[in-house]
């Protein structure tokens, strides 16, 4: 009996690992797929397409394994809210910004920055939210992980010659957009308790009502020429924003968010992988010592967590 029941915890424990390695795969391989798109589309253009099409596969999902889009009535308005809030800071404006800064920088380096997120999401937290104060266990954590931003950023190099900004602006955006998935993944742990999955699905909705006039006004309607770029952006809409999120509730349902945070580290790694071997990418020096700072400092403040 005993046997049994330990066969069947391991083959759930192997069935979120696998999971768990297929989200960070995912959201690897986005950088490379948003490096292909821009061959044919705008930066804007990318990220409204990616989330019109998330928005319409999370939708059906949710009619189908959920009760749907919350309804507009007064009592669930404020739910709509938070939608909007997620809606802007966890889509439409963080994938602006990243396909705004592929332009310039490699998929690699926006892919090494995401793993930036828990380092912001938890000194925001510690403003924002009550009972997450940072722990001088985490202050050291952010320490390492800060001396690793620095030399992925070129501080030193750049402190001595400003007139680099001009290229540096670009690696900026990426630091916005880690900022904002931050500020999005406290507006999702604040938000009414509803179901995960409509509640992505309203989030992905408001995305594209937020970022579809914009990209019409400043891009105009893409000219649909290049199939290689068209299937980047399918990629990018059914899977990394859309597929990603359905295995994300599973993986919070299933096994927590202490689990889930595990994905930080696999993702840079991911998007070095496809960045290297599909788009001929230099893999810099510097690149590998930020990361490891980073991942050292992860790892400082992943010990300073409880386990579940």
């Amino acid at each position: 009996m005993k046997e049994t029941a330990k066969l069947k915890i391991n083959k759930f424990s192997n069935f979120y690992w696998v999971l768990l390695i297929s989200l960070s795969i995912i959201w690897g391989s986005s950088f490379y797929a948003v490096s292909v798109a821009l061959n044919s589309f705008q930066p804007l253009q990318i990220a409204a397409g990616r989330i019109i099409i998330g928005a319409l596969t999370l939708i059906a999902f949710s009619y189908v394994y959920s009760d749907g889009l919350p309804k507009f009535a007064r009592a669930e308005r404020k739910l709509w809210y938070y939608s909007f809030g997620m809606g802007a800071f966890t889509n439409a404006i963080p994938f602006s910004l990243l396909s705004w800064a592929q332009t310039e920088v490699s998929s690699s380096f926006a892919g090494i920055t995401m793993s930036m997120v828990p380092f912001v999401t938890l000194t925001l937290a510690h403003f924002l939210v009550s009972g997450e104060e940072i722990s001088y266990q985490k202050l050291v954590g952010l320490f390492v992980g800060f001396i690793g931003i620095l030399i992925l950023f070129d501080f030193f190099t750049f402190y001595r010659n400003w007139n680099n900004f001009d290229a540096f602006h670009f690696k900026l955006a990426c630091c916005g957009a880690v900022f904002c998935y931050s500020l999005g993944s406290i507006i999702t742990r604040q938000s009414p308790s509803e179901s995960r999955l409509t509640f992505s699905a309203s989030g992905l909705l408001a995305g594209s009502i937020i970022i579809i006039p914009i990209t019409l006004f400043v891009d105009g309607i893409p000219e649909l020429n290049n199939i290689k770029s068209i299937l980047a952006i399918t990629y990018l809409g059914l899977l990394p924003t859309g597929l990603a999120t359905l295995i994300l509730v599973n993986l919070i349902k299933g096994v927590g968010p202490t689990f889930l945070s595990l994905v930080n580290y696999l993702v840079p790694i991911w998007a070095i992988i496809f960045g290297v071997c599909f788009n001929s990418e230099t893999l810099e020096v510097s690149f590998i010592i930020a990361l490891v700072f980073i991942l050292l400092g992860l790892c400082v403040i992943q010990r300073s967590f409880p386990t579940y």
